[in-house]
């Protein structure tokens, strides 16, 4: 009689936005590296799920859909798993994991996470991709990564089929106001990326995402920027960026994605902590203003005293992100 097989069953819990996504793409790998074998299931929500639906390390994926009116059937998925990693500091969920009797129950030491079995500090000093991978005990490559399949590919090939220019790809707005740059400096950098680089400028984000403040100064530019806001989902916007020459952006989640694909890129840093969100890549260049109140966002016992757009934003000027702009050009004609 044969004997069965022992399968390690692992659960990752992840939800979030695009960037914690992206950020959380090298823990899976390593992960799988290290246990060739094993089931690995994420349990996401609908914006990570875009991003991680085409990964290949992971079995299945599981949808965060609603909490406490979902509290048995979550304790009921959970029983089914020998081990699960907590990337997304949750007292809910540890809760669950708790009361489904889950073996391995592993997490950061935080007050929010419950009755962890290992626990690991969670350092705001160090990048969040290497915080996840301080849960497990070897890896050997911390760079992010994206999957983008062949179907999004061929959506993006026909959306910018009548593009003529290189692109360059501009996020220009987060969710948090305080993280933006102003739109007089943006309308600048626009001008000098069109009349004198001949590039074409493209925006993404959400429907949410408002540029009438920008282009309203640019009715004279030559190149008009491409406004893609809302009318291409994740994995098409993931792909436009694979496409692109080179992408500027505020804190946010494309600019991960950026890095995770090797494109060049500049971020626009301030109210958050460069070492701890930076886009990881070698081919990204940070720019931030350090203030003595930086950083104050995301930040333990950080106060955050401006209201718009951060001081520590609006120091940042046209002409440092010009400069970059050049630096970057040079570089990527070099090589």
């Amino acid at each position: 009689m044969l004997r069965k097989t022992y399968v390690q069953k692992i659960l990752v819990v992840r939800y979030g936005t695009i960037g914690d996504a992206i950020l959380a793409s090298a823990f899976l790998r390593e992960l799988r590296k290290s246990c060739e074998e094993a089931q690995i299931d994420v349990l996401v929500d609908c914006i990570s799920y875009e991003v991680i639906k085409e990964c290949s390390y992971i079995n299945s994926i599981h949808k965060v859909n609603g909490k406490y009116r979902s509290l048995f059937r979550y304790i009921e998925m959970f029983r089914g798993y020998d081990t699960v990693y907590f990337l997304k500091n949750d007292n809910f969920f540890t809760k669950v994991a708790f009361l489904a009797r889950v073996k391995n129950r592993i997490g950061f030491r935080l007050r929010r996470n419950f009755a962890l079995t290992k626990k690991v500090n969670y350092e705001p000093d160090m990048h969040e991709i290497d915080c996840y991978l301080s849960m497990l005990d070897d890896y050997s490559n911390s760079m992010s990564e994206v999957w983008i399949s062949d179907e999004s590919r061929k959506s993006v090939q026909k959306i910018l089929e009548d593009i003529k220019h290189k692109i360059v790809v501009i996020q220009a707005t987060s969710r948090f106001k305080i993280k933006n740059w102003t739109d007089k400096n943006w309308v600048k950098i626009i001008k000098y990326l069109s009349d004198e680089l001949n590039f074409q400028v493209v925006y993404l984000g959400s429907s949410n995402d408002d540029y009438s403040g920008i282009n309203k100064s640019l009715s004279d530019v030559k190149i008009p920027p491409v406004n893609l806001c809302g009318q291409v989902s994740i994995k098409e916007s993931m792909a436009i960026i694979e496409k692109a020459t080179l992408y500027i952006g505020v804190d946010s989640g494309l600019g991960h994605v950026a890095a995770a694909l090797d494109i060049p890129s500049i971020s626009l840093m301030g109210p958050t902590s460069t070492k701890h969100w930076r886009p990881r890549s070698d081919k990204n260049t940070v720019i931030s203003k350090f203030f003595k109140c930086s950083p104050c966002i995301l930040q333990p016992k950080a106060k955050c005293r401006c209201k718009g757009i951060a001081d520590c934003m609006q120091a940042i000027t046209a002409e440092d992100v010009i400069y970059a702009i050049s630096q970057k050009l040079d570089q990527h004609n070099s090589d």
